[in-house]
């Protein structure tokens, strides 16, 4: 019996190796399916197209449909699944399998932040301890030269002549990103002087520490500090949450830090977390699928202790993302946090996930938009004590933190 199977195998090997195209039929053909569930998926529910977008979606399709079937592994079919979504220009679309040379996540994976000012590319904001703030690169530097390519012409040659600020201001982004591994060079100004830079680029893990902290601050050790770290969907976190709370009960205050709070996280988690701050049926955010009328999310009811109810002020920068930018607005709707910070990374909309069906690649995007309860776009939340980090007023070390405990020497009436 086994001389049979051997000679079996080797008749079906021989068979393959002689017509490789019918080998890779099968291949092909999935491929093909995973595709098209991830186009139509985006098609039917992605809440974002602006103008032409759908349509530039669509015609898109033709070309990286092919690119994806034609795949001869699964890297190449990685990229082409990357190649199509990079046409949506949103880094709230994702999948959640990489290749080596997949481009960084904005922000999740980048330590610098910059955006076109008055003709200026300059750098706003540098993730504290990533590899551009070890290399000397500070908020307040204009960048000169990417990899020895005026910064101008090296955003030209990303988008094209007519690009929209917005879209420049994402390929300024993605060019500082840098590679995944590797070196990237810049030249910056700081006033008359120009620095030239080496930063050193790996798969370096920046989230990192405990997901959660919890202590007393200030001279009489009165004001509360939580920091919350990383995605925002786990279920144990929220039960740490309760711990947390149950130390800082009869502060005066509480400073709740979200500035390394990245990745895609859970609305359920966030409404639990709410509901440690606000009363049960509070409103904190509205919801609008497409082609849908919009909902009103509610701080759910059963959580047993009442809401931590003093002061509250959290803490944002470009690096507070996704979820956790859900659970910044929130904070501010339903328990009148004040936001102090900058700007946080103004991804946009509520995540949906569709797993392909062959290669079980998640791919996450937003199918609807959020908003305030004023009808502000979420994404557009601003601060309420900014800081700008290039010119910060007073604090050694961490002029944000400085900022929000200063507030508390006089808050104002609620």
């Amino acid at each position: 019996m086994r001389s049979i199977a051997a000679s079996l195998c080797a008749a079906l090997l021989t068979a393959l190796a002689a017509n490789p195209a019918h080998a890779a039929e099968p291949a092909a053909r999935q491929h093909g399916e995973d595709f098209d569930a991830l186009w139509s998926a985006i098609d039917k529910a992605y809440a974002y197209f602006g103008d032409g977008g759908r349509d530039a979606w669509q015609r898109a399709r033709a070309t990286w449909r092919r690119r994806a079937v034609e795949a001869p592994t699964g890297r190449a079919f990685l990229e082409a699944l990357e190649g199509a979504l990079a046409t949506l220009d949103d880094d709230h679309v994702e999948l959640s399998r990489r290749t080596p040379d997949s481009p960084r996540r904005i922000p999740r994976e980048t330590d610098i932040w910059a955006r076109w000012r008055e003709g200026s590319a300059v750098i706003e904001a540098v993730r504290t301890y990533g590899d551009a703030d070890v290399a000397g690169l500070r908020p307040g530097d204009i960048v000169a030269s990417i990899d020895g390519i005026d910064a101008a012409e090296a955003v030209r040659r990303r988008v094209g002549d007519g690009a929209s600020l917005a879209r420049r201001d994402h390929a300024l982004r993605a060019l500082l990103a840098g590679p995944r591994f590797g070196t990237l060079r810049l030249a910056v100004r700081d006033g008359a002087r120009l620095r030239e830079l080496a930063i050193a680029r790996a798969n370096d893990d920046l989230e990192t520490g405990p997901p959660l902290l919890a202590r007393r601050m200030g001279e009489k050790r009165d004001i509360g500090y939580l920091r919350l770290r990383n995605a925002i969907h786990d279920e144990r976190l929220v039960s740490r949450i309760d711990g947390a709370i149950t130390l800082l009960r009869g502060t005066r205050g509480l400073i709740v830090d979200l500035r390394e709070s990245t990745g895609p996280g859970s609305r359920a988690a966030t409404a639990a977390i709410l509901a440690r701050f606000a009363p049960a049926g509070t409103p904190w955010q509205m919801r609008e699928p497409r082609d849908a009328p919009r909902v009103t999310d509610r701080v759910p009811a059963g959580h047993r202790s009442p809401p931590y109810d003093a002061p509250l002020i959290v803490l944002t920068d470009r690096w507070t993302e996704g979820e956790a930018e859900a659970l910044a607005a929130g904070l501010h709707e339903a328990a009148h946090a004040r936001i102090a910070g900058t700007p946080s990374a103004g991804l946009r909309g509520d995540l949906r996930a569709v797993t392909l069906p062959h290669s079980k690649i998640v791919v996450r995007f937003p199918a609807e938009r959020t908003f305030l309860l004023d009808a502000t776009p979420r994404e557009a939340l601003a601060p309420e004590i900014a800081v700008d980090l290039a010119a910060p007023s007073g604090g050694p070390g961490d002029p944000i933190l400085y900022q929000a405990l200063k507030a508390f020497e006089a808050p104002p009436a609620r």
